[in-house]
């Protein structure tokens, strides 16, 4: 009897013991050039590698203690990713998408101080490709995306719910198109672009396409692109051009493309592009307080309206 009192004792200690312990906490892990992805990705030991750093599991953040070359990731779970202000985290992405997003619930997703580099090779890859977005936000800052040449910059398509897509302080450069937002069939995408200069694409500079779009574009440069600095053909767009520069583009600087399209532009400037403003479908409205010239064909607002 005292032998079997021990052992329940003992079961009900270890019971209590499991039953104590916490789940594991969310953790900060770490990346160097000099790391190692067998390591722990602990600041004093860290990892090699994005994936390294993030298969560790359960990691909210990961941080640069310098830069380095840090390899692909596939991520699908909220998530930031630091390299810090003064330091890069490269991703040269010879044969593979820089940063595939794939989730499956609500994440927000922030990715900063990055260079993402295609080496101009043709093999239908992407700087950023948010192609299985579930909801949430995706915010970029503070990175250059270039070199996609058979692929975009960023590719944010939202597939249940609301997506929201926040890029700033960004270069965009030298891919096929630029940034593409294509929300998938009866979803939303809202977007806002701060201080993004999209410049030298193949195609597009922005590019608004699939079901709803929303959002807004100021301060920034939309210039040099093969076909148009602005496009709009989602089923609805809502989209206001603000502060901006749309120049050079070889075809057009803005243009609606959708009868739900709706583009409103203030205090920016137009120049240098085949045709200035094209409404082939939807509208493109001035609020009176933008500079139009020096493009082949100026072309024409739908409407003026006054500033209040």
């Amino acid at each position: 009897m005292r032998k079997i009192i021990l052992l329940c004792t003992s079961l009900f200690a270890v019971v209590l013991l499991f039953s104590a312990t916490p789940v594991r906490a969310q953790s900060v892990v770490w990346v160097s050039a000099t790391g190692s992805d067998a390591n722990n990705c602990l600041q004093t030991t860290p990892c090699a590698t994005f994936q390294g750093a993030y298969n560790q599991g359960n990691v909210a953040q990961i941080n640069c203690l310098g830069s380095g070359l840090y390899g692909s990731i596939t991520i699908t779970t909220s998530l930031t990713i630091d390299c810090g202000a003064g330091n890069v985290g490269n991703i040269a992405s010879l044969g593979f998408t820089a940063i595939t997003i794939n989730t499956t619930a609500a994440a927000t997703i922030t990715l900063r101080h990055l260079a993402l580099n295609g080496l101009a090779t043709n093999n239908n890859i992407y700087g950023i490709l948010a192609i299985s977005f579930f909801s949430g936000t995706l915010i970029v800052e503070d990175c250059m995306i270039h070199g996609y040449h058979d692929g975009f910059g960023i590719y944010f398509q939202p597939n249940s719910g609301r997506g929201l897509l926040q890029v700033s302080n960004s270069q965009v450069f030298d891919n096929v198109t630029g940034i593409v937002v294509s929300p998938a069939a009866g979803q939303i995408a809202s977007v806002t672009l701060d201080r993004v200069e999209s410049v030298g694409n193949q195609n597009y500079g922005v590019e608004l396409g699939g079901n709803v779009v929303a959002g807004t574009m100021r301060d920034s440069v939309v210039g040099e692109n093969g076909v148009t600095g602005v496009l709009s053909n989602a089923n609805q767009v809502f989209f206001t051009v603000e502060e901006s520069s749309i120049v050079d583009n070889l075809v057009n600087g803005i243009q609606s493309n959708s009868p739900g399209s709706a583009i409103k532009v203030a205090a920016s400037t137009i120049g240098g592009n085949g045709t200035g403003v094209l409404a082939s479908a939807g509208s493109i409205v001035s609020f009176g307080d933008n500079h139009i010239s020096d493009n082949g064909s100026e072309g024409n607002f739908s409407s003026t309206k006054a500033l209040k």
